[in-house]
């Protein structure tokens, strides 16, 4: 059993939220805080992983340093695509990123891909997140033995370009089959869940440049 506490102002959409988690994934604790409450345990809490409402009245990125700290999972919640705050939590590289108006299934998916320390970027933030990863890393790729083979590095690369798998079969000259084989054998490999997950991992590590 995993305890998870989600740190948002109290509201009945954070009651129907946890209330619906609390059905569909049993097994685990949940703890639900506003900011006063989150004030007086904030030195107490014992979480395997915290999600924070960025909506919150709370010093935010202090919070998530100290749980940093004591090694413990952390995911944000925006609602707000140009939140200068959400691009500088980017940088940190934590467990998840979510979005306002994700469906349960999303949640669900979410918490159990972060407990299994994969990382859940919501598809609405990928792309104002991706643009930042890209300004910041422009270096020349340096690129680990033994991870993919030379046609499945090309094909992350036409992947950090955004194109579709009929778009990348055409630019390579191999069939969409191909393409789909190797999108799949591409993200078993660098174990993460989908496409953009892949290229941000890849920009992460400094394997591809855009």
């Amino acid at each position: 059993m995993c305890n998870i506490t989600i740190i948002k102002e109290k509201d009945l959409v954070r009651d129907i939220i946890v209330e619906k988690l609390e059905e569909n994934l049993p097994e685990h604790s949940w703890t639900a805080l506003d900011s006063n409450q989150f004030q007086k345990k904030e030195n107490f809490i014992q979480s395997d992983l915290v999600i924070i409402d960025l909506n919150t009245n709370i010093n935010i990125q202090a919070a998530i340093d100290n749980f940093i700290e004591q090694n413990i999972r952390v995911a944000i919640w925006a609602s707000d695509l140009d939140d200068n705050l959400l691009r500088e939590l980017f940088r940190y590289g934590l467990h998840g990123y979510f979005y306002n108006g994700m469906e349960l299934s999303e949640l669900i998916f979410a918490t159990k891909s972060m407990l299994n320390d994969q990382q859940y970027i919501h598809p609405k933030l990928s792309t104002v997140l991706l643009d930042d990863y890209v300004k910041l890393t422009r270096n020349k790729p340096i690129r680990p033995a033994g991870i993919l083979t030379e046609q499945e590095w090309k094909v992350l690369e036409e992947l950090g370009k955004g194109l579709n798998n009929c778009s990348i079969a055409k630019e390579l000259y191999i069939s969409t089959r191909t393409v789909n084989n190797h999108v799949s054998s591409i993200l078993k490999k660098l174990h993460v869940s989908d496409r953009t997950n892949a290229v941000i991992k890849a920009i992460k590590n400094n394997w591809i440049t855009l």
